[in-house]
């Protein structure tokens, strides 16, 4: 079971695009919004808990979000390109790691209350003399079905269906030795 707030990473997308000062085009039924801002995580969870110490992201990037709208003027599917680049920080040492991440991201919200959302691209973390140490390249899927069941805080909750991965996945082991 996933919370719809907590799951795929075009949620934290759109919330990141609200709050961003987007400069809007509209057309009939679609409209699109560019936003470019900064992200800095003071913790980079899933690579803080895979090299035990504290790792924080610096990055900043540009996204574009199209969404399409039905007739009825509900969100038919929403469509989110982004490229972002900074670093990995050690900030107990000063090391860094190059990021780069791009690629799309599709949510189609369908008729029946699911949600597919596909996305594909490459986030790669490249070190000096080592080349690639992390990352991912490929294309992944999923559909988000609603269970009925709302969460503590008023959220749909979702089951996932259909998850699929295509590519290469070198997860965050490389880059601990790299900013040890």
């Amino acid at each position: 079971m996933i919370h719809a707030h907590r799951a795929p990473l075009a949620i934290a997308v759109l919330l990141a695009a609200a709050l961003a000062a987007p400069v809007t085009v509209a057309a009939a039924s679609t409209t699109v919004v560019t936003v470019t801002h900064g992200i800095v995580l003071d913790t980079a969870a899933a690579a803080s808990g895979t090299c035990g110490f504290p790792i924080e992201l610096h990055t900043v990037g540009t996204e574009i979000s199209i969404r399409q709208y039905r007739s009825d003027g509900s969100l038919r599917a929403e469509t989110i390109v982004q490229h972002y680049d900074g670093y990995l920080l050690n900030p107990a040492n000063g090391k860094t790691l190059s990021s780069k991440v791009s690629g799309p991201t599709r949510d189609v919200y369908n008729a029946d209350g699911s949600i597919t959302e596909t996305g594909s691209g490459a986030t790669t973390r490249t070190a000096p003399g080592a080349g690639l140490v992390s990352g991912f390249i490929g294309h992944s899927s999923v559909t988000l079905v609603p269970t009925g069941e709302i969460d503590e805080e008023g959220f749909p909750v979702y089951d996932f269906t259909d998850d699929t991965f295509r590519g290469q996945f070198l997860g965050n082991a490389g880059i601990c030795a790299i900013l040890a």
